[in-house]
């Protein structure tokens, strides 16, 4: 599990958090066909779907139980600091 400090908080469940835990052990195969699915509905065309920062934003999203439009709307900082443990994970 990863742990993510963010700058600015977020709300999760009705809660303010200043940091969010990526359990990448909790996800599943079939949550990830889901994703791209989901990604692919929003418009995304990149050809290998793991470089893909909406997808990877939307499995971040999903890891914290938060809308997709969440992660996208944070501060850039976070967004990146969000989504690289992501990146990592999925092309690692």
């Amino acid at each position: 599990m990863q742990v993510v400090k963010l700058n600015n908080p977020i709300m999760v469940n009705g809660k303010e958090v200043k940091e969010v835990k990526l359990d990448f052990e909790a996800i599943r195969g079939k949550d990830l066909i889901a994703a791209e699915k989901e990604v692919r509905k929003m418009g995304d065309t990149t050809p290998a779907v793991f470089l893909s920062m909406d997808f990877q934003a939307l499995v971040a999203a999903k890891l914290i139980g938060v809308p997709v439009e969440d992660v996208l709307e944070m501060q850039s900082t976070d967004f990146k600091n969000l989504v690289l443990p992501v990146a990592n994970f999925l092309l690692g």
